[in-house]
């Protein structure tokens, strides 16, 4: 082959593999800048979601404090024109009803949910799943106190059955099974009635006395773990009778 060829041939050869080498980095600045464009794209989706899941929480905090304000402002339960002023309640209530809840309902930090505020929550929102209900306990215990969240909570909640309707709150709770304003109760019937708002289905306790007894009773050994009596004052409580009021249930 001649030095004439040879000098063709490689430069055939080189200019092939520049044509090969400028395939290769168009192809690879093509790929470069289809990954940057799908990146854009997943940036804006993440930061879409962000927004929208700030926007949705700002909605639930919303949601929880204007309900909460409402019932507050307001001094109503649900369905009852019965309200309870904590601060006017015998402390055995708020005692006892902590013992059997939540014990440490005002030693714990804004962050971790309490069970009494969730519960609150539940009442507002039934249909709530966990993470929603948990964005709105966070949210009333950074916007009000425990007490504040207390006072509502005796006055909201379920306690037992009347005629197959749910009692709510403790002053209209007393009236219904005892006909007693809350004052004139006892603690035995404090601790009833405790039994029947923390008690896992809901309960009339003229139709099954001896299941409510059994609960108010565990109510009374939950208030000796929790040193708001002595077992000797828990024993003598426990042996008296539920003394309900008669009703036709």
């Amino acid at each position: 082959m001649g030095e004439r060829t040879i000098r063709e041939v490689l430069k055939r050869r080189s200019e092939d593999t520049l044509r090969v080498l400028r395939q290769q980095r168009s192809m690879k600045t093509t790929g470069l800048r289809r990954r940057a464009r799908g990146l854009r794209s997943l940036l804006i989706v993440i930061v879409l979601i962000i927004a929208a899941v700030l926007a949705y929480s700002g909605w639930l905090v919303n949601q929880a404090i204007n309900r909460f304000a409402a019932d507050r402002a307001a001094n109503l339960t649900s369905g009852n024109n019965v309200t309870l002023e904590l601060h006017s309640a015998m402390q055995f209530l708020p005692d006892t009803l902590l013992a059997a809840t939540d014990p440490n309902f005002y030693g714990t930090g804004n962050l971790s949910v309490s069970p009494v505020t969730q519960r609150l929550v539940r009442i507002y929102f039934p249909n709530s799943p966990g993470v929603t209900a948990d964005i709105m306990a966070i949210a009333l215990q950074y916007t009000y106190s425990r007490t504040d969240i207390l006072q509502n909570f005796i006055n909201e909640v379920p306690v037992g059955l009347d005629h197959d309707r749910p009692v709510h709150g403790f002053a209209a709770a007393g009236q219904v099974y005892f006909k007693k304003p809350f004052g004139q109760l006892q603690p035995q019937d404090i601790a009833l009635l405790v039994a029947l708002a923390t008690a896992p289905v809901n309960l009339d306790p003229r139709r099954d006395p001896a299941r409510a007894l059994t609960l108010r009773n565990g109510v009374l050994q939950r208030d000796v773990e929790q040193q708001v009596l002595n077992q000797a004052q828990a024993n003598l409580l426990k042996k008296t009778p539920l003394d309900l009021a008669s009703g036709s249930s």
